[in-house]
Order: structure tokens, then sequence, then C-alpha cells
């Protein structure tokens, strides 16, 4: 007797013509967008709140920043409850703890007003139930799709990705125009509601517990010893290419994250208006490159993995010329903002090639801890690229740190080709 469901067993046998027009894929992509823009619409929020409170837009980004370290290490955690539990229940169990978070500490701000100190916890507590939840949505894909194979779990990444871009998005749209109408609090009722009604879908996800063999007595570390062995001895190569990934959000958040905006409002000078739309314009590439993805899924295979990182290597030439050369500024920032887009697409492409070869590698029982173990990795190259980079915009001209960034890009070029024959 195992513990995969009889409904999952039922799917995996059934001659359906797409595998992802199922119930539970919907019900699970439902629940994730919900809670995303629950997330989302409230860190916009307390970022406008605590920015009208203390006139320090440097304040809540400390918050986000404090709340890194304990994702990082509390996010693993995740990847082996997702390995020994029911991930519908973990799913419903987090949105659920999300959404009294936030109750309790609406109740707090009711009583005493603007408390910075609440908003700080809550936001470290939701950062780090976000961190456990994502290697259990990554988990439970292969959990569905995996006897379909790796081109129906790259169309299955690539709707997830959409839904996330999408969930992105909207919040960025509607939170000014909410924030100015109705303030901090009914948006709190907001992103209640929100992931309370993430819990109630995702309690109609039918999902067995995932089979866990002969350790099924081991303790959490045994668990994340065991997954660390199958990284360094049994797969490197899924090693490699979790640090290769992680390299990249090195670079993209470096690049993209911190340069873009600076460039454009600093070195450019132009206003939060332009600033906006080029934003704007990029977000939408990312949804963009999803749909593409979507659409081209069987030609996604890993092979194409260094054509990706190759693609994007490209994008960032043109931004290290057009800054490093005479240019209009009009000029300059079009081409930083249609680059910047290629970028989001070709990393896109390229993470619906990783994230499904890496999650395929992984036995049924491993997949959430390896996932874990992946997430954590790319998030702790991601405040290591906003501090280099910081520091390299603070140093080097716009059109040297893009340069240094587009050599970097292409060295790796090797080294992804060599991980790709792996596979």
């Amino acid at each position: 007797m195992t513990n995969t469901s009889e409904y999952t067993t039922q799917q995996q046998n059934s001659p359906a013509a797409n595998p992802l027009h199922v119930r539970d894929f919907y019900l699970l992509v439902a629940g994730l967008g919900i809670s995303l823009f629950a997330n989302l619409m409230l860190r916009f929020a307390m970022s406008m709140w605590v920015l009208d409170e203390t006139g320090s837009a440097a304040a809540f980004a400390s918050i986000l920043t404090a709340s890194i370290l304990p994702t990082i290490l509390l996010s693993p955690l995740g990847g082996v409850v997702a390995d020994r539990t029911n991930r519908r229940t973990v799913m419903v169990a987090l949105d659920a703890l999300s959404a009294a978070t936030v109750l309790i500490c609406a109740a707090v701000f009711s009583a005493t007003g603007f408390n910075l100190a609440a908003i700080a916890v809550m936001q470290v507590v939701l950062a780090v139930l976000d961190a456990m939840e994502t290697p259990t949505v990554q988990a439970a894909l292969p959990q569905m799709f995996r006897s379909h194979g790796e081109d129906v779990m790259r169309r299955a990444m690539a709707v997830v990705n959409v839904v996330n871009q999408t969930s992105t998005l909207v919040p960025a749209v509607l939170g000014g125009v909410l924030y100015a109408a109705v303030g901090a609090m009914p948006m709190m009722g907001v992103t209640i509601v929100g992931f309370g009604t993430a819990a109630v879908v995702e309690c109609f996800i039918r999902l067995g517990a995932p089979e866990r063999g002969a350790d099924g007595r081991t303790s959490a570390l045994d668990d994340l010893v065991r997954a660390g062995r199958f990284l360094t001895r049994e797969r490197p190569h899924v090693l490699y290419l979790v640090l290769l990934c992680a390299a990249l959000n090195f670079l993209v958040t470096g690049y993209a994250e911190v340069g873009f905006p600076y460039m454009v409002r600093t070195v450019l000078g132009f206003g939060s208006t332009a600033y906006g739309l080029a934003y704007g314009l990029v977000g939408v590439s990312g949804l963009l490159g999803a749909l593409v993805g979507g659409r081209a899924a069987k030609s996604l295979s890993k092979r194409r993995f260094p054509a990706t990182i190759a693609a994007f290597s490209l994008t960032i030439l043109p931004q290290a010329l057009v800054m490093a050369l005479p240019a209009g500024d009009g000029v300059r920032l079009a081409t930083l903002t249609a680059s910047t887009c290629g970028t989001m697409v070709a990393i896109t492409l390229a993470n619906l090639i990783a994230v499904p070869a890496i999650q395929m590698s992984c036995p049924e029982d491993m997949t959430g801890k390896v996932m874990s173990l992946a997430l954590s990795t790319s998030m702790c190259a991601q405040p290591l690229g906003q501090i280099a980079y910081g520091w390299a915009y603070s140093v080097y001209s716009a059109g040297a740190v893009l340069a240094m960034t587009f050599m970097l890009a292409v060295a790796m070029l090797p080294l992804v080709a060599h991980v790709a024959r792996r596979f």
C-alpha cells in the first residue's frame, strides 16, 4: 500500500489530451496566485505606510533585508516538511498561518497605531512562511506530472511563472490607487481575505503524502544531510546546475534590480513616471517570456540551456555600449529598457529549462529538500549581488559595470555548456 492518492494514480493513467487540464492543477495555480497577490499587496501597503510615517525609504528596505537571513536558514526546513507531509496540508497551513499573522498585527495596529517593530516582525514571519511554501509548490508539481515527462513539467512551470508575473504586476498597478483611496489598514483586510481564500482553495487539492520508503523515521537533520549527500555524491551535476543558477541570480539581481533603477533615475535623471513605465515594460516582458516558454516547451530541452545564457549575455552588450558611448538620454533609456526586457525573457526561458531539470533529477522523497536547498543558495546570491553592484556603481561608471557583467556572463558559457551535457 502506498501513500500516493488514488486520484494521482488515475490522473497518471488517464489519456487526457492535455495533462495540465486537471482540477488539482487549476486549484494549485489559483491558490498560489491568490497567496502571492495578497503577500505583495501587503508589502506595497506596508512600504507606503512606513514611508509616510517615518519619511525614510531605507527603513522598510532594512526590514526586508533583515528577513533574508531567517528565510535562508529556515527554507530547508520547508523542504523537509514538504517531503514528509501531505503537500496540500502544508500549503493550507502556511497560508492560514499567514492570514493569522496579518490578522494579529492588524489588531495590534488598531490598538496602538503605527508600530514599526510590529511591521518588522510581521514581514519577517511572512517571508519565512513564503520561503517554506515555495519548495512545497515546487515539489507538488513533479508529484502531479512526473509520469508525463519533462515537457509537461516545463509547461506547468510556465503556467506557474505566468501566474507569478501577473500576481506581481497587479499589486504594482493597483497598490498605489488602493493605498491612496483607503489607506494601509483596509489593504491589510484585503490581504487577510486573500490568504484565507488561498487556504480554502488549496483544501480541495487532491494530493497524497509523498512516499518515504525505509527512511521514514529519520530526523530532519538526517534528511538534509541525505539531500546534501545526494547532491555532492550521487548527482553532482545537479549541484553544479544549482550553483550556476545562483550565479545567474547574482548577476541579474545586481544589474537589473540595482543597476536599472540607478541608471534610469540617478545617471539619466528621469522621474518616477518614466521609470514606472520602463519598470512596467520589464515586468510585462517576464510575463511574455513565460507565455513563450509555455508555447515552446517541447523545444526547451536541456541542450538549449547554453543558448538562453548566451542570449542573456547579448542583452547586456547594447546597454554597456550605449552607456559608454556618447548618446542622448532618450536613446539610452530606450536601449536600457528594451535590453532589460530581453534579459527577463532569456532568464525566464533559462529557468523553465533549469528548474524542471533539477526537479526531474530528484526522487519523489527528495524533491522538496533539494529544491529548498536550491532556493536558499539562490537567496544567498541575491543580497551579495545587491551589495556588490551597489558598491560597483558607486566606484565605476555604469558602462564599465555593464561591460564587466557582460564579460562575466560570457565567461560562464563554457561551464553552462559542460553542465548541460551532463544531463
